[in-house]
């Protein structure tokens, strides 16, 4: 364990506002027609000696496994920061670009631009957090906000994604605030677990969702950057979603910055000691104080592994048809085309067309043997730990390793790395089961392995030199 340094750097990467936009099968537009809000790179850099972390959030939805090794690799070769540092994390909004290599629909040019730009952007603010790296503190601490509720709604005899008030939520939101040792603020890291899915299949904006909302207006009220990171949201989601205008996203993402923003300013990273320093005769006597710092400078210590999960799902998925699912959807397109079909039907056959593609290379990735491994990643400063899994968490997996941590602060992130997927407890597998455990390739036990591995990455972290 070593003293801390951070420093934080952010870049654009908000299309232009005709870009292809959106991943619902039920969008009848490949293209956008404006932008909500601006979409960002953020990269939080941490040091502590030799070692440099790079926490690196984007306003996209997912990235593939080819996306996220070239990213890394481009990070390593710029900054010298090692590969297996570069923590790439996606905010998840199903309103942003299009990012998928197989995209081969209209636009395909632009989106294989688009994406080959990325690896330069993220390296810019990973250099910027770099060079504004100094001596640094970091603590933890969590409030409640109430915008997300339960997604997974019984409804006549099937499970559909819709609001379930009376379902299993978690209503946390964890705030890592990060401040230099002059006591100006460096950053904040805000997580919270409920879906970027406020705008839905008739939404034409290139759109941050709520995390966007969330960010900028926490940076209005306390005026540090903020970086945005989704936490437990499987089975979690908006009250109000899959909505085609922004009134509920705006208002939503404000109802988060502000509670968010309430627990940073309430963050005292140097735990000062209060004393009265002098007494002013004025009528009462008056009692004036004075501040001592007594955390001069924070610690840093980092783990990681790999904990490998069951797959082979026991219950009926969408991988099992997959690839005839492909199949015919790229016949209905063919078919359209031949046929001079309107547009609106040819676009819609073509959004699912690339849903069954997407699903045909994810069975590939996640089901070519007995196990896969899902990265543990965690971060300790003194009492406060930052802990993230590679993958779409369950609400219950949040909740679970924050009340098992060693750690007396614990934040917590999921959605880092590649195409991120469901992991789920295992009462979800009985029927009727939800769409998270039909797009799930992994086995029962797969939550209660990668609690397990967590929580012993979290006590290995602590004997290192935690609390």
């Amino acid at each position: 364990m070593q003293d801390l340094e951070a420093g934080f750097g952010r870049s654009g990467i908000t299309p232009h506002p005709t870009y292809p936009s959106g991943m619902w099968m039920a969008q009848t537009h490949l293209r956008a027609s404006g932008v909500h809000r601006p979409l960002y790179v953020n990269c939080l850099a941490f040091g502590a000696g030799d070692e440099r972390v790079l926490l690196i959030s984007y306003d996209l939805c997912i990235l593939s496994a080819r996306q996220t090794a070239t990213i890394r690799e481009r990070v390593s070769e710029r900054t010298g920061v090692p590969p297996d540092r570069v923590w790439l994390f996606c905010t998840h909004t199903h309103a942003g670009p299009v990012t998928q290599d197989f995209y081969d629909r209209e636009g395909a040019d632009e989106v294989r631009e688009y994406v080959a730009a990325l690896p330069e952007s993220t390296a810019d603010a990973a250099e910027s957090a770099l060079a504004a790296m100094r001596p640094a503190r970091a603590r933890g601490a969590c409030g409640t906000c109430g915008i997300g509720v339960n997604r997974d709604l019984l409804h006549e005899d099937r499970i559909v994604t819709g609001p379930n008030p009376a379902g299993v939520v978690d209503p946390r939101v964890d705030v890592l605030r990060v401040d230099a040792v002059d006591g100006d603020a460096i950053a904040a890291v805000v997580t919270y677990g409920s879906h970027p899915t406020y705008l839905g299949p008739e939404n034409e904006l290139v759109s941050p969702d709520y995390p966007g909302v969330t960010r900028d207006v926490f940076e209005e009220i306390v005026g540090a950057p903020c970086m945005f990171l989704l936490s437990g949201a499987g089975n979690v989601g908006p009250l109000c979603g899959f909505e085609g205008t922004t009134k509920f996203v705006e208002r939503d993402g404000a109802i988060l910055a502000c509670e968010a923003a309430r627990v940073f300013l309430g963050i005292d990273t140097a735990d000062h000691k209060t004393a009265l320093a002098s007494v002013i005769e004025s009528g009462a006597p008056l009692g004036v104080v004075s501040q001592r710092a007594r955390v001069e400078v924070g610690e840093l210590s980092i783990a990681v592994r790999q904990v490998p999960l069951p797959t082979g799902n026991p219950v009926a998925t969408v991988y099992d048809t997959a690839a005839g699912d492909l199949e015919e959807g790229e016949r209905r397109v063919a078919e359209l085309l031949a046929g001079g079909a309107d547009e609106a039907e040819l676009k819609h056959a073509e959004q699912q067309a690339l849903r069954y593609r997407l699903r045909q290379e994810r069975g590939n990735a996640y089901l070519a043997s007995p196990t896969y491994d899902v990265a543990v990643r965690a971060l300790a400063f003194g009492e406060t730990c930052f802990v993230s899994l590679e993958c779409e968490a369950y609400a219950e997996l949040a909740v679970e390793i924050r009340e098992r941590s060693p750690f007396p602060r614990t934040v917590f992130a999921a959605y880092e790395g590649t195409d991120v997927i469901y992991v789920a407890p295992e009462r979800y597998y009985a029927p009727p089961v939800p769409m998270q455990i039909f797009n799930s390739p992994f086995g029962r036990d797969a939550a209660r392995v990668l609690v397990d591995g967590a929580v012993d990455v979290l006590h290995t972290l602590s004997r290192a030199g935690g609390p």
